[in-house]
């Protein structure tokens, strides 16, 4: 028998990301909707995809560009132009 259990919706709590943080470095990636219900979120699989790509990877950058990555954006908008 299936659970109906009203999920969440809107902003996301500090206690969520941490739940969502912790769990996925303990265990990695997986089934999206697996990772919701067993880190212990009332989310779906979709929401928590979306805050970890966006939000809490570990190797997600933040920030102003680098003066070496402005460089290269001129650099390659010099050889590329403006593309539709």
């Amino acid at each position: 028998m299936i659970k109906n259990v009203k999920l969440r919706k809107g902003l996301w709590s500090p206690e969520e990301d941490e739940k969502l943080m912790r769990y996925m470095l303990r265990n990695g990636q997986g089934c999206w909707s697996d990772i919701a219900r067993n880190a212990g979120l009332q989310r779906c699989g979709k929401s928590c995809r979306l805050r970890w790509i966006n939000y809490l990877r570990p190797d997600l950058k933040r920030g102003a560009f680098s003066s070496h990555e402005q460089d290269l954006i001129l650099h390659l908008h010099s050889i590329l132009g403006n593309r539709s």
